[in-house]
């Protein structure tokens, strides 16, 4: 975690705590209005720090519409340390809003770096768990490129892991041949064979079916494709 958002209507405060994220390695950027932050929330900074968090409506308007994916631009999935828990209610109101981490307003510059500290622990945790997938027996490990079927490693060429990462990723979900084409082959679908998708799922399917795989593509008629287990 590097880049953090502070959002703080105070601007001596604001002042403040910019430069002690900023010693303390920070890349620190700043707001003190609803707007300006909701512009530069779209950057997606690495955590927000929201404060005036505990009593000003419009602090906890701007967590809900974060959390709500109603920020054009911005990842609602940001890690979120709120400051103004300064008692039970205001703590369960910012929780139930959306703060990963809720600290008293008159939290210490030290105690704000570990609230970070702790969120960038949770965030390498999270971020290490999503890089590896489990579609019935079939693990995915997107870092390394590695596909495993009943613990038994798969070979699969680069447009097949490809195939299989882009499918994976929204298990159950249906996936258009547009969708793929663009994702997988990186062509517009106009530019593309017709049977293009068509022809490497097939190839997959064998793959998997040989390797004793649970998961399959499903073919959608007239869609596309998901991966089910």
């Amino acid at each position: 975690m590097q880049s953090v958002l502070i959002v703080e209507s105070d601007e001596r405060l604001l002042r403040e705590r910019a430069h002690q994220l900023s010693l303390d390695g920070y890349e620190v950027q700043t707001a003190q209005a609803d707007r300006q932050a909701r512009l530069k929330l779209a950057a997606k900074p690495d955590a927000l720090v929201l404060c005036d968090a505990g009593g000003a409506p419009r602090t906890l308007r701007l967590l809900r519409e974060l959390r709500a994916g109603e920020i054009p631009g911005a990842d609602a999935r940001v890690p979120v340390l709120a400051v103004g828990a300064d008692d039970e209610s205001s703590a369960m109101r910012l929780y139930r809003d959306g703060a990963d981490v809720a600290l008293p307003t008159r939290s210490s510059p030290l105690l704000l770096t570990a609230g970070l500290e702790a969120l960038a622990r949770r965030l390498d945790v999270e971020q290490q768990r999503r890089s590896v997938r489990r579609i019935g027996n079939v693990t995915i490990d997107d870092k390394a490129r590695a596909v495993e079927a009943n613990h038994r490693p798969m070979k699969l060429s680069r447009l097949e892991f490809d195939l299989l990462h882009a499918t994976s990723s929204q298990p159950n979900d249906v996936i258009t041949r547009a969708d793929l084409t663009r994702r997988v082959w990186g062509f517009e679908p106009d530019t593309a064979s017709p049977r293009l998708v068509d022809t490497a799922a097939h190839r997959l399917n064998r793959k998997l079916q040989e390797a004793g795989a649970e998961a399959r593509l499903q073919v959608v008629r007239g869609v596309g494709y998901r991966l089910t287990p």
